[in-house]
């Protein structure tokens, strides 16, 4: 049954890296909501010089997909804990 747990774990932690990997390369629009809006012009008092920039490569714009994808992977962790811990309890039980 642990072999059987493991395996699920497996296809749950490459089902997240798949689903991860498909939403980063996705050519979907990044800019969604108020931040795809046009920008209004600026006025004196609400002028600001905060710059914001993703020039990062490990920066993640996160969107429903990535979220999708890190959950199934931590699934797929928490799975291999399971099945870890399982057959170390059943290994332990034996000896006594």
């Amino acid at each position: 049954m642990p072999a059987l747990l493991a395996t699920l774990a497996a296809g749950f932690l490459v089902a997240g890296v798949v689903v991860f990997a498909v939403a980063d390369g996705s050519g979907a629009p990044r800019d969604v909501g108020r931040t795809a809006s046009t920008p209004l012009e600026p006025q004196v008092a609400y002028r600001s010089d905060l710059v914001l920039s993703f020039d990062d490569p490990w920066a993640v714009l996160w969107t429903g997909a990535h979220v999708a994808g890190a959950l199934l992977v931590v699934t797929g962790l928490l799975l291999f804990a399971a099945a870890g811990d399982w057959e170390l309890g059943r290994r332990s039980s034996a000896r006594t």
